[in-house]
């Protein structure tokens, strides 16, 4: 992803030298960037508390304006610096603007506040497995984990029962509430073959109205209990 990233901050002194091949590089590596890191695009866009992250963002969106700019003076045959320079952020504002719109990514944290997020369970996103691979949400506790992916690759959080599938981009954090009734949900992740090589759990809400099995050794003892009683 982050050789993705350059190539519009490649392209662009290309195209705005006109070297003859460049519209064409241009395009792709524009089309090549958005269509690989939207989701990544739209998270970083979405929380400019995280500077380092937001600033990444707006430079390559600056990048791919300042790429398709020139192509869009080129066929409009008008090549002053002002019509360039205007195309180029009109570009930069709608790619940046559909990205958000397409593939909203910001946090659904409801009613929680500051103290009650800072004090959520942790799910870590390793490759390719949950830890821990059945969190828990009890009774009077909101049903929300911050899920934390710090290996190389995008991972994400599917509860296909629920219809949810949100995406965590690779070094990133994502609070997420779930609207779940007591019970056990089936999750996994939706990128790729992730599940297939082992990234699923189980999330449980526990609750009054939630069945959970008794373990053998409660078996056991319950089945010793009901013989003492019967003899005695």
């Amino acid at each position: 992803m982050a050789a993705l990233a350059v190539l519009p901050l490649t392209a662009a002194p290309l195209t705005w030298r006109r070297v003859r091949w460049a519209p064409i590089a241009s395009l792709l590596a524009v089309v090549a960037v958005i269509a690989t890191r939207m989701v990544g695009l739209s998270f970083d866009l979405t929380r400019p508390g995280d500077v380092l992250y937001f600033a990444a963002a707006l430079l390559e969106l600056a990048a791919a304006g300042a790429v398709t700019g020139p192509i869009a003076v080129t066929l409009l045959k008008r090549h002053t610096p002002a019509i360039t320079g205007g195309l180029g952020l009109t570009a930069a504002l709608a790619l940046g603007a559909g990205v958000v719109l397409s593939s909203p990514q910001s946090d659904d944290t409801r009613s929680l506040n500051a103290e009650q997020i800072a004090a959520l369970p942790t799910v870590d996103m390793v490759n390719y497995r949950f830890e821990p691979s059945i969190p828990r949400a009890a009774p009077g506790q909101p049903v929300a984990f911050t899920f934390t992916n710090d290996t190389d690759d995008v991972h994400a959080f599917a509860l296909d029962k629920l219809g949810i599938d949100i995406e965590v981009p690779s070094g990133r954090t994502r609070t997420i509430v779930v609207p779940a009734a007591p019970g056990r949900y089936a999750m996994h992740c939706s990128i790729g073959s992730h599940q297939a090589d082992g990234m699923k759990g189980q999330l449980v809400i526990t609750g009054q109205d939630t069945m959970t099995p008794p373990s053998p050794a409660d078996t056991g003892a319950a089945a010793s209990s009901h013989t003492h009683n019967h003899h005695g």
